[in-house]
């Protein structure tokens, strides 16, 4: 018996050493590198917005960085994206307002509001950029949702950075750790069922 649970247990640390090294493997690092002073646009990818129709905290975080990119020069344009996926109201329209009420000009912020997941975020924003003839851009999301983001980036846009927004005040280290490990089981998931 002894000896059997110890086989067992063997394999389970082979089985979850595969599957961590599959997951490096299928899903890189995140492109956080800036090769480049100035990009295009940033794509900022949508998060929930709230019963009342104000973004969340996730949501302003997001924008705020985004909007710090375009006033420092380093966008020219902000592609808002997201659709109305947890309630009526559509998350590109929430994130526009919010970025206009941080002084970006209704001009130079571009809403695609048909996305409903990470990967709708980047394959409509990618073409998007192909329909304005942007040739570059960085991708704005949470820290947690970087490599999930950049997966589907890879796929979809040409030349990319990755930039993390910040942490929203108030949350707790230990939920943004379990955003981490919820979102990395959930793309591992994902490839297994075929959304790769």
């Amino acid at each position: 018996m002894k000896n059997l649970l110890e086989k067992a247990g063997w394999a389970a640390v082979g089985f979850t050493g595969a599957n961590v090294l599959l997951f490096g493997v299928m899903f890189r690092r995140p492109k956080v590198h800036w090769d480049q002073e100035k990009y295009d646009c940033a794509v900022v990818c949508g998060c929930r917005v709230e019963n009342d129709g104000q973004p969340s905290e996730v949501l302003k975080t997001r924008v705020e960085k985004a909007v710090e990119l375009w006033k420092e020069g380093r966008v020219r344009y902000l592609i808002m994206s997201g659709a109305g996926v947890y309630n009526d109201y559509v998350e590109a329209e929430a994130m526009k307002r919010y970025a206009m009420e941080l002084g970006v000009p209704q001009e130079n912020i571009l809403e695609e509001r048909r996305a409903v997941s990470t990967y709708h975020n980047l394959l409509y924003s990618g073409r998007m950029m192909q329909e304005y003839g942007f040739q570059d851009c960085v991708v704005v999301t949470s820290g947690w949702h970087l490599r999930k983001a950049d997966h589907y980036a890879r796929q979809n846009v040409e030349r990319y950075v990755m930039a993390a927004a910040a942490v929203p005040k108030g949350e707790k280290r230990l939920r943004n750790i379990w955003l981490h490990v919820r979102t990395n089981l959930h793309m591992y998931l994902n490839m297994w069922r075929g959304y790769y």
